[in-house]
């Protein structure tokens, strides 16, 4: 009986070890890249605990290009704000657009904040920001 239940136990698991682990996925290969914001513009402004949406715009390189996220880092009311894209390695039509995306800004108190967006590093590669001011009623 105890043989039993060995065999039995290795026809039910044998397919999970005989699984194939080879990487055949036709998967794509993807790049990140910071990315900089050219402009602004700051939608009607809401109160604390509502959200007042700040569009950005961006000079896309390709059509492969897209917009992936923000990396926001906030201290106090400062918030800095950088731009990442992505790129798809396939074949891609080159040729500048200007493209956009909203950042949704819910603060929790009122009060001024001061919003600086990652533009890009000048000569000495310092970066160089976009500085926006917004009241929150």
């Amino acid at each position: 009986m105890k043989n039993l239940k060995w065999i039995v136990g290795l026809f039910l698991f044998a397919p999970f070890a005989l699984h194939s682990c080879l990487d055949d996925e036709n998967t794509q290969n993807v790049t990140y890249h910071y990315k900089g914001i050219d402009s602004v513009k700051i939608g009607e402004v809401n109160p604390a605990r509502q959200i007042t949406e700040i569009t950005t715009y961006f000079t896309k390189v390709s059509s492969c290009e897209e917009f992936f996220d923000y990396e926001y880092q906030g201290l106090g009311n400062e918030r800095t704000v950088t731009m990442v894209t992505y790129r798809v390695q396939t074949s891609c039509t080159q040729g500048t657009s200007v493209d956009s995306t909203v950042l949704r800004f819910k603060p929790d108190l009122p009060g001024n904040y001061t919003f600086r967006f990652w533009n890009h590093n000048d000569e000495s590669n310092n970066p160089v920001f976009i500085i926006q001011e917004v009241l929150i009623p």
